[in-house]
């Protein structure tokens, strides 16, 4: 039996050094389960590796892949198999690929009333979104979100306003993201609107940002108690 993965074997550009490759399944280790994988979400955090980036804790040959959906097929005990995800993948990762083996207790079980897409995400983005809540408290606050239309900054938005947050101002790219999220009680600003943006940054208490470069020197620069 045969399983198809997503490999990269030296470090580089992600389109320049991932491979689809067939590799033969190994016999499934005692105290492991086999997950059949249905859904699995491209996140910045799974090409950063493919660059190099934490190759002090990365091993090549390695799959990519942090988190997903998927089906346990198969346990090295005898328990029932069942639905559940590969939402918490092992330090190496590995949940591009058709099958993957791994310690049960990175499974996390998914309720039926759960969609699958939305549990494939339910990992990486919700709780980077919620650590940051809980770090730099919201309540009473004005905030600035940049790449506002990113699953991590829309739960951020929604979130900080459920938190207490006075208001929340998130800058998007395209005006095609302008109804969402103002129905999720985001004021959209389009990054072409330079006045609007500094306008806005005055009166922030808090900027999230996850651009950087220009984008957030200009919103560094207008924020109040900057420094010089």
């Amino acid at each position: 039996m045969f399983n198809d993965a997503i490999v990269y074997d030296r470090y580089g550009p992600p389109a320049a050094v991932l491979t689809l490759k067939r590799l033969p399944l190994a016999p499934l280790a005692g105290g492991r389960v086999r997950v059949r994988m249905r859904f699995a979400p491209v996140n910045p955090s799974d090409l950063i590796p493919v660059t190099g980036a934490y190759r002090h804790r990365t091993r090549l040959p390695a799959v990519a892949g942090y988190e997903g959906l998927g089906e346990v097929v198969a346990r090295a005990i005898r328990q029932p198999a069942g639905r559940g995800p590969a939402g918490a993948a092992p330090a190496r990762g590995g949940t591009w690929q058709r099958f993957i083996d791994l310690d049960e207790t990175w499974l996390v079980p998914v309720p039926p009333a759960v969609d699958d897409l939305l549990a494939a995400r339910g990992y990486i983005n919700p709780l980077t979104a919620m650590l940051m809540l809980k770090r730099w408290p919201v309540a009473g606050k004005h905030l600035v979100l940049t790449a506002a239309s990113s699953s991590c900054a829309s739960l951020l938005g929604q979130w900080a306003l459920a938190m207490g947050a006075r208001s929340v101002s998130g800058i998007i790219r395209s005006p095609q993201h302008r109804a969402r999220l103002e129905q999720a009680g985001i004021y959209p600003i389009l990054d072409t609107d330079r006045a609007l943006m500094e306008k806005v940054s005055q009166h922030s208490d808090l900027v999230f940002d996850a651009v950087g470069g220009e984008l957030a020197n200009t919103l560094l620069s207008c924020c109040p108690g900057r420094r010089p």
